[in-house]
């Protein structure tokens, strides 16, 4: 535990920005939810990767196994930001994602190039993809 508590001290100030967090929910296959609340101002794709990082070193090897769902909430964030994350996702923990889900206001998805973007990218993710509306 003294690693984990260590290596919290050393991104301490990344931490603080609450770039993503895991709530302690599940979902149906009991893994657990990571949520990264995109704002407009993020553009630190290093600084979430190194949060992203830290909080899968927390759980155990046994609650990783059973994956993450992941929701991207990207309501006060643009497109390109978001497809970065997704994709990121992909790199940084492919093995422990299990579901993305992206959250965007309705009128995001009327626009059917970006609804089908991540499409063309479905095989070599590796996880499902859900759009949500809000």
């Amino acid at each position: 535990m003294s690693g984990v508590t260590m290596e919290a001290t050393s991104i301490l100030p990344i931490l603080k920005k609450k770039l993503a967090f895991l709530s302690g929910g599940k979902d149906r296959r009991s893994g657990l939810i990571l949520t990264i609340p995109l704002n407009s101002d993020q553009t630190s794709m290093e600084e979430l990767s190194a949060t992203l990082d830290y909080l899968l070193s927390i759980p155990s090897d046994k609650c990783k196994a059973r994956g993450f769902t992941v929701i991207v909430d990207g309501r006060r964030s643009q497109w390109n930001i978001v497809k970065t994350v997704v994709l990121m996702l992909q790199n940084v923990i492919p093995a422990e994602v299990s579901l993305v889900c992206v959250v965007k206001p309705d009128e995001f998805w009327d626009k059917k190039v970006t609804h089908f973007c991540f499409w063309k990218e479905k095989d070599r993710l590796g996880f499902e993809l859900w759009p949500l509306l809000c």
